[in-house]
């Protein structure tokens, strides 16, 4: 195994997602949220909690992603880029509920 600029890259981009998700669950602030004035949003405090959780959750693909660039076959990686980040926006889709 070894640290690969590929690896480094993905785990940025999920230290990046989990810094903003985080942010965002604490503020509870929508304004954090690009392009909050287009939702339509009942209690704004809970969407922003909901869309910080899934935001959490699409962070978990470039983790997998990182992860499976430490074994160094391109090929691979790129499966498991695609598979992980298409698993983790259907979860993410499925478990966010704009209310």
């Amino acid at each position: 195994m070894e640290l690969s600029v590929f690896s480094i890259v993905m785990f940025c981009f999920a230290g990046g997602l989990l810094i903003y998700a985080g942010l965002l669950a604490v503020t509870k602030d929508p304004q954090l949220i690009v392009r909050d004035y287009a939702a339509k949003m009942n209690d704004k405090k809970k969407y922003a909690t909901g869309f910080a959780k899934t935001i959490a959750i699409i962070a978990i693909a470039p983790v997998i992603s990182g992860i499976a660039g430490f074994f160094g076959n391109g090929i691979v990686n790129a499966v498991v880029a695609v598979v992980s980040f298409v698993a983790c926006f259907i979860i993410a889709i499925m478990t966010f509920k704009p209310e």
